[in-house]
């Protein structure tokens, strides 16, 4: 009603409205809007939207898109940008050396045979999606100083380093839907923090593949597929509070997860299976990890390995089942707290217990194996808590220490009687020098 009736007056309202609005429309569809066409080597210097209009082969140019300035959208529109297999060459580099580049979005792009495929440098709060990054002589996808940004439908595959590389600082990065296979590595984080990998697959990767390379702390690692990588399927080095879980790992050669010199992890809710050797790794001084709710079968060797002053670890809820040697291995570690776990048919040992392992406590565990405990030496370590009114891992109203029953039928807590019916066996039960389970649970299959 307003305007109607400013209309119809006879001053100079509208035409001043008139010519703003006109000024609107112009902005809105005049050139600024279009998208320009990109048909060979190209360096973008202005804000704007652009495409790919034509494969670019065999490039000679160091570098076929250059881009140097905030703001750009490049949709390649499903076509390739292809190098010449030449050292220091990118199909695609965003970087200016005298400024942070934001708000840059790259997406249906196809790159190959470049040194590394796409190299993102100093960039924040970008998109990138649906990038294919293939046989280039060193990465996929080369990441440095660069925080905030989205990456979603990558593919990288037979590159000859990384498939996706994060370094020197790329903070708070989210990648998800990630196909990283058959290149040297998988995906690896250095110096890096606070990123996510979530829904992707990782798989037969010659080296490791999910690898924390050093200083790479407070990242999670959820719900990715990594199968049949030549090395470890996930390698934790030097990095601390990072979030390992609800990840599937089958098939890899060496160790499922392999923490070295790394402390408070959490490493809870996956599935390892089918191991070369080991299925989680605790190796010198790892300190204070949690290692929960995992299930870890059919390793070549052994399930749970913790060793060389690997302390004050938590290990408990896992199902630790049909490893070909031990399902845990203590060595060289003190002060672990072991508990909730179901260690079943595992082909030497149910834990095995190694030099100056001592001052563990372990207890309401199920063990379940031809033998259930190896002792190289006997250092002193405890098998139980007091007796407590709290439902045990065999059912039992009270707890205290640990279940012990073997395939034949013969294993103490099978043939041990408990005639109050307390789920308590009636004795203790020494399993070796200083090492006494004094309040071991009455058997209950499970």
């Amino acid at each position: 009603m307003t305007v109607p009736r400013l209309l119809r007056g006879s001053g100079p309202l509208l035409p001043v409205l008139t010519i703003a609005l006109l000024c609107l429309f112009l902005l809105a569809s005049g050139p600024a809007g279009a998208a320009i066409p990109i048909t060979g080597p190209t360096v973008i210097t202005e804000p704007g939207s652009y495409y790919l209009a034509n494969d670019i082969k065999d490039c000679t140019e160091p570098i076929a898109i250059l881009i140097q300035c905030s703001n750009v959208v490049l949709d390649g529109k499903g076509k390739t940008i292809d190098g010449m297999d030449k050292t220091e060459s990118y199909g695609i580099q965003i970087y200016n050396a005298a400024m942070t580049l934001v708000n840059i979005i790259i997406r249906n792009v196809v790159l190959s045979d470049w040194d590394s495929g796409i190299f993102i440098n100093d960039v924040k709060n970008s998109r990138f999606e649906k990038i294919t990054s293939k046989s280039n002589l060193n990465h996929g996808v080369l990441v440095a100083r660069s925080m905030g940004n989205t990456f979603t439908k990558i593919t990288a595959t037979d590159n000859k380093g990384v498939g996706v590389l994060l370094y020197s600082q790329s903070n708070h990065n989210t990648l998800t839907e990630i196909t990283s296979q058959n290149n040297g590595e998988g995906v690896r984080l250095r110096y890096s923090n606070g990123n996510r990998l979530e829904k992707s697959v990782i798989m037969n990767n010659a080296g490791e593949g999910v690898n924390f390379n050093e200083e790479a702390n407070f990242n999670t690692i959820i719900k990715n597929t990594i199968n049949g990588n030549g090395k470890n399927g996930i390698y934790v080095l030097k990095s601390n509070y990072n979030t390992i879980t609800q990840n599937t790992l089958t098939g890899n050669k060496w160790t499922g997860i392999y923490c070295e010199q790394s402390n408070y992890n959490v490493i809870s809710g996956n599935t390892v299976k089918d191991c070369g050797t080991r299925g989680i790794y605790l190796y010198d001084q790892c300190v204070d990890n949690a290692v929960s709710n995992n299930v870890i079968q059919n390793s070549t060797t052994h399930g749970i390995v913790i060793r060389e002053k690997s302390n004050d670890n938590l290990i408990n809820g896992n199902k630790i089942d049909k490893n070909g040697e031990d399902g845990l291995i203590l060595n060289a570690a003190d002060q672990n707290v072991i508990f909730d776990n179901l260690v079943r048919e595992n082909a030497v040992a149910g834990i095995w217990v190694g030099v100056n392992a001592k001052n563990n406590v372990i207890f309401n565990n199920y063990f379940y194996n031809v033998n259930n405990t190896m002792f190289v030496t006997t250092n002193a370590n405890t098998w139980n808590l007091t007796r407590g009114e709290v439902k045990s891992i065999t059912g039992g109203k009270f707890s205290g220490g640990n279940s012990w029953g073997q395939p034949n039928g013969q294993g103490f807590s099978q043939i041990t009687p408990d005639s109050n019916k307390d789920g308590i066996c009636d004795s203790p039960y020494t399993l070796a020098a200083n090492n006494i389970d004094k309040l071991p649970l009455k058997f209950k299959k499970k």
